[in-house]
């Protein structure tokens, strides 16, 4: 499957269409859209990696909506995906409206921390905990990437990411 540029795009032409909007990082955020047929498997339900592609895309408008994808650009950064967990628990059906819940659980030296959920008529379908980051020749610290769109957000982290966060660390080694 290709991924859903058509869908980024959207994204990018409507966030240029309004201001920057002065919001609360720590709040939860919506996005809304319908799954399409490129986002099908054989069942007919929505593919387990296009679960990951919509909370991306989720995280993208949210970024858009900070101004921190204008940041990104601008200084020739990226964003990165540095680990995850899923669960699903419903089927995500196509064609019919699903709602993409973002809230940021954590921050810490390297990276930020979301907690994102699918529901579709009223049913959490997934969740997931994604760790994300920001590199421009290494990782950028989050509480600079914040500075620099002019928010300031003090590192935390809720008990359950930084126990996911341990048992990740404690099973990754390089070596």
């Amino acid at each position: 499957m290709v991924y859903p540029y058509h869908r980024v795009l959207w994204l990018l032409i409507r966030g240029l269409g309004r201001r920057r909007e002065q919001l609360d990082p720590l709040k939860e955020f919506e996005l809304r859209m319908r799954p399409g047929f490129g986002d099908i498997d054989l069942y007919p339900e929505v593919n387990n990696g296009r679960h990951f592609v919509l909370f991306d895309l989720a995280r993208y408008d949210l970024a858009v909506r900070l101004g921190l994808f204008r940041w990104v650009r601008r200084t020739k950064a990226a964003f990165v995906v540095g680990g995850s967990s899923i669960r699903y628990r419903h089927r995500l059906r196509p064609w019919r409206k699903v709602t993409v819940r973002t809230r940021l659980v954590g921050i810490d030296d390297r990276f930020f921390y979301f907690e994102q959920c699918c529901i579709q008529h009223g049913r959490t379908c997934s969740r997931a905990l994604v760790r994300t980051g920001v590199r421009r020749r290494g990782a950028i610290p989050p509480r600079d990437v914040m500075t620099a769109i002019g928010m300031e957000v003090d590192p935390f982290m809720e008990p359950w990411v930084e126990a996911w966060n341990d048992w990740d660390n404690e099973r990754n080694h390089d070596g």
